[in-house]
Formats: structure tokens, sequence, C-alpha cells
């Protein structure tokens, strides 16, 4: 698997509040607030699953992760 780009590994302490509250902070874009589209690719080698989101609708696209499988 290729890594490109910047990537920040998942770290579920980054999310607080109720579970609307983080579902909102994971789905929704930081810039028009329309739902994300997110893209899974695995490298089952390495157990990591690397995630890249996309707004549909501005173009905006988040932060993209690397999950660790374990």
């Amino acid at each position: 698997m290729s890594i490109e780009g910047d990537f920040k590994f998942a770290c579920l302490e980054e999310y607080y509040g109720d579970d609307e509250m983080v579902l909102k902070q994971i789905y929704e874009c930081k810039e028009c607030g329309a739902k994300m589209v997110f893209t899974h690719l695995p490298d089952y080698k390495n157990l990591l699953i690397q995630e890249n989101p996309r707004c549909l609708d501005c173009g905006h696209g988040g932060i993209k992760t690397i999950h660790i499988l374990n």
C-alpha cells in the first residue's frame, strides 16, 4: 500500500460528547456541513486500513486516517 499525503492515526479519545455529537464530528463536512463519503483501502499485510473522506457537495477532503487492526 502506498501512503501519500498527510495522515493521522485513529485515536478515539479525541471524540467527546453524546452519540449524536460524535457522529456529527465524524460524518459531517467541516466546510459545508454535508455528509462525507469515505473510501477505505485495506493493507492486510501490515494490518492497517487507510480511510479517505471526501465531501461530494463542496469537494473538501477531510483528515485522512490510518486505522490499526489487531
